[in-house]
């Protein structure tokens, strides 16, 4: 058995079992890939990978177990790599950051200010998507560390904590009727209601929320990113809800704010990587400096 084997064991199950794109990415020819399969399902004496035909579409049980050990190999690997780059130069290196879009346009911006001042040689990453995905990223090493929702705190492969608390805020314009209300959840059903989309930003926290009011309720529009729901609400196209950190300074000239944390509850942002991931002192410090940072903001 090699490391050649085993890297290739990796690729092709980050290429979704795709040999030729696996091969392509390892720079090597499908047929020198299809010769390292053979003789490592020869040496090991059983198939390590489900068949169909001349395609490959999974592993089977027992290399399911094989994969396993074959990431901790590539893994240790890949640490070691850290190391000596860090041993050879503490003060270059790139983080590869996965996180929400809430959390790149609201949170990050003032602690990558930071960041950057005092490791200005350190080039960033960032990739923002769901948090399903970003656990997805986080196992296929294409992201070094997630920042996102409780999704990364539930998986036994990675290290995570806690980094705030925070609550969903109804918005609207100074003149609307809400604001004479008493605010409940069911008198703001008597007007549209903007929120963000199936899987962004806890979307369907507040969806069980209001559902518990009416079974068949139903955002009157959604978007992805809060930017777009502060823009419809300042047009009056209804009642605006978004993250707590969404709403800026800047925002209070257009819109009252109240929190909702009472009545839809709260949610929580975690950062995660992998748990046997070597960590080099400047990705530590991006992390202490992100909790300061929001320590600072949301106690």
């Amino acid at each position: 058995m090699t490391l050649t084997q085993i890297k290739l064991l990796i690729e092709i199950y980050k290429s979704g079992f795709n040999l030729s794109e696996a091969t392509e990415k390892m720079h090597v020819v499908q047929s020198a890939g299809s010769r390292q399969l053979k003789l490592l399902e020869e040496e090991l004496g059983f198939p390590v990978f489900m068949r169909k035909g001349q395609r490959l579409i999974g592993f089977t049980q027992v290399g399911e177990k094989v994969f396993e050990q074959a990431k901790q190999i590539c893994m240790a690997e890949h640490n070691i790599k850290r190391i000596v780059e860090t041993m050879q130069s503490q003060d270059e290196g790139c983080i590869r950051l996965g996180t929400t879009h809430t959390q790149a346009r609201y949170i990050l911006p003032s602690v990558l200010e930071q960041f950057i001042l005092t490791h200005p040689k350190i080039k960033l990453h960032i990739e923002e998507s769901s948090p399903e995905n970003l656990y997805h990223f986080l196992k296929l090493d294409k992201i070094d560390v997630a920042i996102c929702s409780e999704l990364i705190s539930k998986q036994d492969d990675l290290v995570s904590g806690k980094a705030y608390n925070w609550e969903h805020v109804l918005i609207a314009p100074h003149h609307h009727p809400i604001w004479d209300t008493d605010l409940s959840l069911r008198n703001c059903l008597h007007f549209p209601i903007l929120s963000y989309m199936k899987g962004f930003t806890h979307s369907d926290k507040v969806l069980q929320a209001f559902r518990k009011i009416d079974e068949g309720f139903e955002f009157d529009i959604v978007a992805s990113d809060a930017d777009v729901i502060k823009t419809y609400v300042k047009k009056d196209f209804g009642l605006g809800v978004i993250a707590q950190m969404a709403f800026e300074e800047e925002d209070k000239q257009h819109f009252k704010c109240v929190p909702l944390g009472h009545q839809v509850g709260k949610s929580a942002t975690y950062y995660a990587h992998l748990s046997k991931r070597y960590l080099p002192p400047y990705l530590d410090d991006f992390i202490s400096l992100f909790l300061q940072t929001v320590l600072q903001r949301f106690g």
